[in-house]
């Protein structure tokens, strides 16, 4: 099969990269269960919101402002099967906590976190490892019981917060109300629901030559450790590239690629556009695993979603690799074609894809919806055909 794979041409091939063996022995810094939600600082948390509801299909689960007692901030929080987002905006004018983050980055995602086992635990070790603290560990509490919560800088002005929740039996967080029946997006409840899962990894972007201290910060401070890894051999178009080292923790719940540009074209790649529009390192793109990404993406589109485009003589190179390769994708070529999803494979199985393009006007945040079929890579045989679906975006707008 490998042999046979060799000469697929540029724009479609199979994936690649260096897979890590994983240690046998668990950290001592404690679990970690799963992403407990993405928080993003915006400008507009109502108007986010309505975007969110209606062009992805999440759905409003919990509120907190000033009509459940909250005077600094307006939060809503948003659901997609398991995939939880909150959106957040300053009330006041003079407001030097949020105002400051998204005037320098945008509305943008300032917290990736999880939940875990023990708090204290991860907390102290993350501390005692050189993370610089951003809330000692608090308990929080309302009717529906209390929960523990912890968080670290992780880098530029993304921080990383650690939540036990076991004994709380509330929507989300203390201090959130149910979503009010007035409040109910009725136009997004009327248009076809997206199908989603889980939130499979979130991108981190750095800075050139920031990586590896990135990476050191999650191995040292977070006991992550290498999951898998590729250079810019492969990922690059002649005209851009980047590195990318994957991050996971010990059970392989949680994975974050860690990317810098690479400096070895003349063209300014992706990831040096985010962090140019960004300011520092932060987070590029989520990621959410589906079950039938056809039906997803039909979803989204019908609802406004804008889908990256994928080249078409993508797609006529993938005619001859399914061919040749005898691939079984679930999926037609000319459905792939119509709804731009990319596929990227090895002999075990294939991983599905599209991306949106940036869900806001700095070309820096978007989403991925992705599905697996007994694939754990990250499509990076996919690379040159993407990326040269982003360049093209660059190149109107005039920042390749």
């Amino acid at each position: 099969m490998q042999n046979e794979l060799s000469h697929i041409s540029s724009l479609v091939g199979s994936d690649a990269g260096v897979k890590y063996s994983k240690s046998e022995q668990r950290p001592e810094c404690g679990e970690y269960f799963d992403f407990h939600h993405i928080e993003f600082w915006v400008s507009n948390a109502f108007q986010a919101k309505m975007f969110y509801e209606t062009h992805l299909g999440f759905k409003t689960i919990a509120y907190a402002g000033l009509e459940t007692g909250e005077k600094n901030f307006t939060a809503y929080v948003l659901r997609g099967d398991q995939a939880c987002i909150v959106v957040k905006s300053p009330l006041h004018p003079n407001d030097e906590i949020i105002a400051p983050f998204v005037k320098e980055h945008g509305d943008a995602v300032r917290d990736v976190a999880f939940n875990v086992e023990d708090v204290q635990k991860t907390f102290e070790h993350a501390k005692a490892n050189g993370a610089e603290v951003i809330l000692s560990p608090t308990y929080s509490e309302d009717e529906h019981g209390q929960v523990l919560i912890a968080s670290v800088l992780a880098y530029g002005d993304t921080v990383h917060s650690f939540i036990q929740r076991e004994q709380y039996r509330g929507l989300f967080l203390p201090g959130f109300h149910p979503i009010e029946p007035n409040l109910v997006n009725g136009f997004a409840e009327s248009l076809p629901p997206v199908p989603m899962g889980r939130i499979d990894h979130v991108v981190a972007n750095q800075p050139q030559g920031k990586m590896n201290e990135v990476v050191d910060f999650y191995i040292n401070s977070l006991c992550f450790r290498r999951f898998w890894s590729v250079d810019d051999k492969l990922l690059q178009t002649g005209t851009s590239g980047l590195n990318s080292i994957v991050v996971s923790d010990f059970d392989e719940r949680i994975k974050i690629p860690v990317n810098q540009p690479s400096t070895r074209f003349d063209g300014r790649s992706q990831t040096q556009e985010f962090v140019d529009f960004h300011g520092c390192g932060g987070i590029q793109h989520i990621a959410i695993c589906v079950e039938n990404l056809e039906q997803t993406v039909r979803s989204l589109k019908a609802r406004g979603c804008y889908v990256l485009p994928v080249p078409s003589a993508y797609y006529d190179e993938l005619q001859s690799a399914i061919f040749e390769n005898d691939l079984d994708l679930g999926i037609s070529l000319e459905t792939m074609r119509e709804l731009d999803i990319v596929v990227d494979y090895d002999d075990k199985g294939f991983i599905l894809q599209i991306f949106t393009r940036p869900v806001e006007s700095r070309p820096t945040l978007f989403f991925e919806f992705m599905q697996r079929n007994n694939h754990d890579g990250f499509g990076a045989g996919n690379f040159k055909s993407l990326f040269s679906a982003i360049e093209a975006q660059q190149k109107i707008r005039g920042t390749l």
